[in-house]
């Protein structure tokens, strides 16, 4: 069978068996046994507290990512006010591609050099 399944950057319970995965990950494999039998996780956000966020915040969200949807990044931005730069020029990896140019755009425009759109 010559299907690929896209996982993006997630990490799957074989990836922890020598045999089938990463011998890197084995002595992690009880570890991460227990963090995926915990079923008590509370919310990864929450609305009111990133409403209450009083830092100044910038993020590069790039239009076409391919592991995070870009209308929950501005969604996220918005109930914190964010100020945010939008890109088609890099993937998920901007910052890894060419993080010296992104700081430098989101620093102008938490400092008022840059009109922000959103």
């Amino acid at each position: 069978d010559a299907t690929v399944f896209f996982t993006g950057e997630m990490v799957y319970p074989f990836m922890f068996d020598e045999a089938d995965g990463f011998p890197c990950l084995k002595p992690m494999k009880k570890a991460a046994d227990l963090l995926a039998a915990k079923d008590d996780w509370g919310a990864l956000y929450d609305p009111d507290t990133l409403r209450r966020c009083s830092a100044p915040t910038a993020a590069a969200v790039y239009y076409d990512d391919m592991y995070v949807v870009r209308d929950f990044s501005l969604e996220v931005g918005k109930l914190m006010g964010t100020k945010v730069y939008i890109t088609n020029e890099y993937q998920h990896g901007g910052l890894r591609d060419d993080g010296a140019r992104i700081i430098d755009k989101l620093m102008d425009l938490n400092n008022g050099n840059v009109v922000d759109h959103l």
